[in-house]
């Protein structure tokens, strides 16, 4: 998507679904190391595979891939102007192997004080590929309306 969508174009019956996105034991790995996520859930392999089912990935990632996965396709692209809230909920673990989706739908929306603007709030789901929901999750966005004028 060049662009992503104006206020006015979100409309009740609008939903998105993203490409899949494998989670790979190296991108966990980077993702621990810069985070500084030092508990053996996901530092130590042998502790996870003896008490997990493998390398989990720490949902604080897989909500960044989540919304990475958003960006990617555009549909903020030169439209959003700021994200206000994400409110996840995290319902099961994700593992390095596992390829997530992210199924998104319109929840509701209103124009705010200024005409060029207004707040759009969607629903997300992140499925992984056996369809099951590890994170949902709810963002708040400010997104331009038709109105909004580039600045000079």
């Amino acid at each position: 998507m060049e662009t992503g969508l104006y206020f006015e174009e979100y409309t009740e019956d609008w939903s998105h679904e993203s490409k899949g996105l494998k989670i790979t034991d190296e991108m966990i790995g980077d993702f621990v190391e810069l985070c500084r996520f030092t508990s053996p859930t996901f530092t130590d392999r042998s502790y996870a595979d003896k008490n997990y089912s493998g390398r989990m990935s720490p949902g604080l990632f897989v909500l960044s891939l989540a919304e990475g996965l958003v960006i990617d396709a555009g549909l903020t692209r030169r439209r959003g102007i700021f994200l206000m809230e994400l409110q996840p909920k995290f319902l099961k673990p994700a593992f390095a192997g596992d390829t997530i989706t992210n199924r998104v739908t319109l929840k509701h929306k209103r124009l705010t004080s200024k005409p060029d603007r207004g707040v759009v709030v969607t629903s997300h789901d992140v499925v992984n590929q056996k369809g099951e929901t590890v994170i949902t999750y709810l963002s708040t966005r400010m997104i331009r309306t038709r109105n909004f004028v580039e600045a000079g």
